[in-house]
């Protein structure tokens, strides 16, 4: 809370609708809680995206920054770098913000995360933000990795299984990716919560039971 409270100081510093973030009754709480910096500024962000009624257009121009971003070689990197002043920092975004067309709230957030010394948080920043909209569009992310690429008919019934978890207004969004160093088996990552059922972690674990003394 105490986070989230100061964040509405350094919204309401930064010129980016200060009212409102003036009083904690006005801050409009996302559907689920992001935390640490990058869910602090998330979550202001969230807030005064809601109360113009642009979030869904917010989501999509801070995707769009996030693309023009990565596009750039080594511009994430440059961005981390604290040898960098914080003006020659806004100046290689500017490029950014221009072929993004970002919203001011956007480019007033990242200014100040510049100012604060947390560029290095801007990625993370745009995670939070679709966490909390896949959210409250009722979306469950969830990520399957297995040894071996999964069959469709593995998958179907992978779906089918962790759909009867869902309640009925979510919606599942399945991700799959392969490490062969799992050996075989799979994990699988779903909301917040981590289920390992590969076979190295299922070795590891009888490896540390038969070191275990008689």
């Amino acid at each position: 809370a105490g986070g989230i409270n100061a964040e509405y100081g350094l919204a309401a510093a930064v010129r980016c609708h200060a009212r409102s973030f003036s009083t904690a009754s006005e801050f409009i709480r996302g559907p689920v809680q992001v935390f640490g910096i990058e869910g602090r500024y998330a979550h202001a962000l969230y807030s005064a995206a809601t109360k113009q009624g642009s979030a869904d257009e917010i989501e999509g121009q801070l995707n769009s920054l996030q693309g023009a971003i990565d596009s750039v070689a080594g511009l994430k990197e440059f961005l981390s770098l604290p040898v960098c002043s914080k003006d020659e920092k806004k100046a290689a975004l500017g490029g950014a913000f221009g072929e993004a067309g970002v919203d001011p709230l956007i480019s007033n957030m990242i200014e100040t995360m510049i100012d604060n010394k947390r560029s290095n948080h801007i990625s993370g920043v745009v995670g939070a933000f679709n966490t909390i909209m896949a959210a409250q569009r009722g979306e469950v992310p969830c990520t399957v990795t297995s040894a071996q690429p999964l069959s469709d008919e593995h998958l179907e019934s992978l779906k089918g299984a962790l759909g009867k978890f869902l309640k009925s207004n979510e919606k599942l969004l399945l991700d799959t990716a392969t490490d062969e160093s799992l050996i075989g088996g799979m994990v699988v990552e779903i909301g917040d919560k981590r289920v390992d059922m590969s076979t190295a972690t299922k070795i590891k674990k009888l490896k540390s039971a038969l070191s275990l003394p008689l």
